[in-house]
């Protein structure tokens, strides 16, 4: 009978134990420059509070930027304990364009033929870029308000061209990614959109307009807001 006894507190054990290892915890986990949050679940925190830290409806953590609410998290995405500069809650607008892109199939890029992009009302979507060099600092994000979305043709002699597919404003989270290429070392350098508007005075390397991305390098998140895009002059 004792040793019935220990076998079942035995096995009981190495049960608990096994069930210790699957079990999830709350955690912060960094990919790249970012960092997210997994909560017990296993599953990513998105638009909340975690402690003194902030994360977006991608789920990266803020950086450097003010929340949806009004709090200024620093460089290491620390809410710096200054109070709210907005009276209360404001919900941020959600970007149509850019949603409704988020929202449409990939489909077969048009000019890089080994690239999947994304689709506007079934067309692909070439180049996302802004008319003049006007762009607005709202806080988080980007705003850049007079933007076409294009797509590409062919002409008769093989020769591309583009046409506009809509019109409208766009928007680029402030710690978008940008895998900026380095000319001189021929390295990919992970940049975010705030870095390159600090060194560029937009989001344009080129600088005569204020956007210029990539369908194909470009991503978006669910309210339509840019995540990653691409900020290199090309041909």
């Amino acid at each position: 009978m004792i040793r019935k006894v220990l076998r079942t507190i035995a096995a009981t054990a190495l049960a608990a134990a096994a069930l210790s290892v699957t079990s999830f915890a709350g955690q912060w986990l960094q990919y790249g420059t970012n960092w997210y949050y997994q909560q017990d679940d296993g599953s990513y925190a998105r638009n909340q509070w975690v402690g003194n830290y902030y994360v977006g409806s991608d789920g990266i953590m803020y950086t450097s930027s003010w929340t949806p609410d009004g709090y200024y998290v620093d460089a290491s995405g620390k809410w710096d304990g200054s109070p709210s500069a907005s009276t209360g809650y404001t919900q941020e607008p959600v970007n149509a364009i850019g949603q409704y892109i988020y929202n449409s199939p990939l489909v077969a890029d048009m000019i890089n033929y080994d690239e999947m992009t994304w689709s506007y009302g079934g067309t692909p979507v070439q180049i996302i870029q802004s008319n003049d060099t006007v762009f607005y600092d709202m806080g988080t994000y980007y705003e850049i308000p007079n933007c076409d979305v294009l797509g590409a043709f062919y002409d008769e002699y093989g020769e591309h061209g583009y046409y506009t597919l809509v019109t409208g404003p766009m928007y680029v989270r402030k710690n978008a990614i940008v895998y900026k290429y380095d000319y001189n070392t021929g390295a990919t350098i992970p940049m975010t959109a705030q870095q390159i508007v600090q060194r560029y005075g937009s989001l344009y390397e080129g600088g005569y307009i204020s956007l210029c991305t990539i369908g194909c390098a470009t991503s978006f998140d669910s309210n339509g807001y840019i995540t990653e895009l691409s900020v290199h002059a090309f041909e």
